[in-house]
């Protein structure tokens, strides 16, 4: 999957919040079904506005903190690298999770 990264433009967010959205209902079985959906809301303190309110679906939020502790790795390791980086690097790390629409 090609990703266009140039549409984005890049926000900053100092803060999150994050709350959880339940969805019940009763099949035609009388089997009662449940969904569950994360929404994660970026603020800007400075401008005191939200920047993005993303939705997550279960599958991509139990993916999701195994990334952020993959790149919080990262991260650590190279801001002690006193060294100066030979070249730009862009990593994108993705889930498998596609849209069911």
């Amino acid at each position: 999957m090609e990703i266009k990264l140039g549409s984005a433009r890049p926000l900053f967010a100092h803060d999150v919040m994050i709350s959880t959205i339940y969805k019940t209902s009763k099949t035609k079985k009388g089997n009662i079904k449940k969904e569950a959906h994360t929404e994660l809301l970026f603020i800007d303190l400075l401008s005191k506005q939200a920047v993005a309110r993303i939705v997550l679906p279960s599958n991509v939020l139990k993916v999701l903190p195994q990334l952020l502790n993959d790149n919080f790795k990262k991260v650590k390791k190279e801001l002690k690298n006193k060294e100066m980086p030979k070249k730009e690097k862009v990593e994108i790390n993705s889930t498998n999770a596609s849209y069911l629409g």
